[in-house]
């Protein structure tokens, strides 16, 4: 994989260029067939979904099979790294490419800390209210309509939210408070938390990917995680 970094014309860095080869199949995935849609990992299925009959919504099922490609981040990593998105960047893109079951696959990724979830929260709203707002709820099954959802993005974890006194949650915590939680990748679900536990805005990175490979090696799995 090559990676370089990708500025704004002012010269400030805004994200990270990924460049995968020979990584054929996305370890995560969306597959479709129909108005049943399967997200898995490797071989195993961790959400299952179908649009309903009349087109107004999605009920979904979390099998709790998902498992993270983000290991727990320790409280030395975060007072090392803390303030440098560059820095978190490229471990992130390491852990994405040492792990099979990540959703990277050929073509061009971009991994960035410009995310359009920061934008969207008014100044009087809470980053607790807002953050909590923007999580599906349901576990292990859940409905998301269409009329009440369809006007913006939200997160729909792929295993339940842990609650604010959950261990990992309390170490996250105490990073929140002192400025050093790090990012969260919208797959780290204990750092999520602890910035809504805190009420503090999480810091982001979002990956997506940007240029698909050539049609001879294309997949059908392109998502944002």
């Amino acid at each position: 994989m090559q990676r370089s970094d990708v500025t704004r014309d002012d010269g400030t860095w805004m994200g990270m260029s990924l460049d995968v080869q020979d990584r054929h199949q996305p370890g995560l995935c969306v597959l479709s067939a129909g108005p049943q849609l399967q997200v898995s990992q490797l071989s195993r299925p961790v959400l299952l979904a179908v649009v309903d009959e009349q087109l107004q919504g999605v009920d979904f099922w979390r099998t709790d099979e998902y498992r993270s490609f983000v290991p727990l981040l320790r409280a030395d990593a975060g007072r090392a790294l803390a303030g440098s998105p560059e820095r978190w960047a490229h471990r992130f893109a390491q852990y994405l490419v040492d792990w099979p079951d990540s959703p990277l696959h050929e073509g061009r990724w971009l991994l960035s800390c410009d995310s359009p979830f920061r934008r969207w929260r008014h100044a009087e709203t809470s980053h607790a209210d807002y953050w909590s707002s923007m999580l599906v709820e349901g576990h292990p099954d859940g409905y998301i309509d269409w009329f009440l959802h369809s006007h913006s993005w939200e997160v729909l974890p792929l295993r339940p939210m842990p609650n604010a006194d959950d261990s990992r949650v309390k170490a996250y915590r105490k990073q929140a408070r002192g400025g050093t939680l790090p990012p969260v990748l919208l797959d780290g679900h204990a750092r999520l938390a602890a910035a809504i536990a805190e009420s503090v805005e999480p810091p982001l990175l979002q990956l997506h990917r940007t240029v698909p490979p050539p049609p001879a090696h294309s997949s059908s799995a392109s998502f944002t995680t």
